[in-house]
């Protein structure tokens, strides 16, 4: 078995390469298409860490075959950048990790600059360590790999295995029970990985013989370590094509939302005329009739209230006629609604003394909107707002709203005595802010904020590739 693995090194390494890039071409070509889960919001790293692997592996094969046509200079060259891809793909890895189990967004982008600092002292640090002590490049690039899957590997996968275990609990609101079990599978599958690919390496040549076995001293043991972590990929791989069953799902719950929102746009349509054509007429009618009715009649007392019933008719058609423009009226763009946020805070700020602060971030950067984004939005905002004042007697409370291509996001955080984790009683108004994220197509996560107090954030994904359909819509809904 020994003989016949070293003797197909070459064509196990391209299999494992093979593998990986199947799974990063598999989630990269889902990569556009809006989604409210943040499993599937944070697949392309997962996607991006299988195609810099593939690469990675690939150069194992690739650059022993240009030994004997290349010079000693690209050769390190090369070596280099191997070692620069192989670490990269870690990290990549890592990211996955982070967006899976770090709730709070600048939590997020502080670890990122984090790990990509310690990604680049890693690299650095060995560089100058090589350079003091005399190391080839291949010395050099044997200690980052193996300092890489320790510290940086190791953790990345235990990390992405904990992210896709806690993602199980956010599948089964969506209703999708049925991925459930794919995604704790996939979990197992990383932490196997973290075992095949950050414990158990190939040691660097200063390390001491006590650090653990040195896979390159028995024959093929490399290329079964190689095996091992090609099958793992192959399994990975498998597990992440059922969840990108996910987005199928969504895509039909979109096309359903938007079924329904076309079939009320009619609805509005329909009542708008019948009011214009019949309730409004019918009351114009008895208006002149009234009207004629007081030019006849003499006593001057009669015919002054003649006129105030006809001047309420006309205050009622109006009233009526503000409704039908209501009807047809637009929901508006990014800008306005941020424009009818801030309003609403303001005037809760001003009502309550309790002090809101307004961020509005890439108002010009926004996405298609869904329809009556802005009505649930304002819900949304006006139940946090209240909770926190009514609740958590809260004296400060930070709303964030940010545009994005693909996504809207909407943060509450306050100051307040916050909620119990995890609550002992959801009452209507969380449930509704949950109920309008579902509407929307997103998500709404509300639990403690860092530092005491109450978060409450909703996401909502924006479908970049969604069509202009300005162009075949009529602008009025009546004339």
């Amino acid at each position: 078995m020994s003989r016949f693995l070293e003797e197909n090194e070459t064509i196990i390494l391209f299999a494992q390469g093979l593998v990986f890039f199947s799974l990063g071409f598999a989630v990269w070509i889902q990569r556009r298409r809006a989604t409210r889960l943040r499993l599937t919001q944070s697949l392309i790293w997962l996607a991006a860490f299988a195609f810099v692997e593939a690469l990675a592996v690939w150069g194992y094969v690739f650059v022993p075959l240009q030994e004997g046509y290349l010079g000693t200079g690209l050769i390190d060259g090369l070596l280099i950048v191997r070692a620069i891809l192989q670490t990269a793909a870690f990290l990549f890895l890592l990211q996955f990790g982070l967006r899976l189990t770090v709730d709070s967004q600048h939590r997020r982008y502080g670890w990122t600059a984090v790990s990509f600092l310690a990604w680049l002292g890693l690299l650095i640090g060995a560089g100058i360590l090589a350079a003091n002590a005399g190391w080839t490049v291949g010395q050099w690039e044997e200690s980052v790999e193996a300092l890489a899957r320790h510290t940086i590997l190791l953790p990345a996968a235990v990390l992405a295995a904990i992210g896709l275990w806690r993602q199980r609990g956010q599948l089964a609101e969506a209703g999708l029970r049925g991925i459930r079990p794919f995604a704790a599978a996939a979990a197992g599958v990383l932490l196997v990985y973290a075992v095949i690919g950050g414990i158990v390496v190939d040691h660097p040549f200063w390390a001491p013989s006590s650090a653990g076995p040195d896979l390159a001293r028995f024959g093929a043991g490399a290329i079964q370590l190689a095996v091992a972590r090609g099958l793992a990929g192959l399994v990975l791989s498998v597990l992440a094509v059922k969840l990108l069953e996910i987005f199928e799902f969504e895509a039909k719950q979109r096309l359903e939302s938007l079924d329904r929102a076309r079939a009320v746009a009619e609805e509005r349509a329909r009542f708008g005329r019948d009011l214009h054509d019949g309730t409004i007429q019918s009351l114009y009618a008895a208006g002149l009739h009234l009207e004629s009715v007081a030019i006849t009649v003499k006593d001057v007392e009669t015919r002054s209230q003649v006129r105030q019933v006809v001047d309420g008719l006309n205050t009622t058609i109006a009233g009526i006629r503000d409704y039908i423009s209501g009807l047809r009226q637009p929901e508006g763009d990014a800008a306005m609604i941020a424009a009818r946020l801030e309003d609403l805070a303001r005037h809760f700020s001003r009502k309550t003394g309790v002090a809101v602060n307004v961020q509005v971030r890439g108002v010009d950067a926004a996405g298609p909107l869904p329809d009556e984004a802005g009505q649930h939005l304002e819900h949304v905002l006006r139940e946090g707002l209240s909770n926190a004042a009514r609740h958590g007697q809260a004296t400060q409370i930070d709303v964030e709203l940010a545009f994005a291509p693909d996504e809207l996001d909407l943060l509450v955080t306050d100051d307040g005595t916050g909620i119990p984790t995890p609550p002992t009683h959801v009452g209507e108004g969380l449930r509704n802010i949950r109920e309008r994220a579902r509407r929307l197509g997103g998500r709404a996560e509300i639990g403690p904020a860092v530092g005491g107090g109450t978060r409450v954030a909703l996401a909502i994904p924006l479908d970049i590739e969604a069509p202009d359909e300005s162009d075949s819509q009529p602008q009025e809904v009546l004339r």
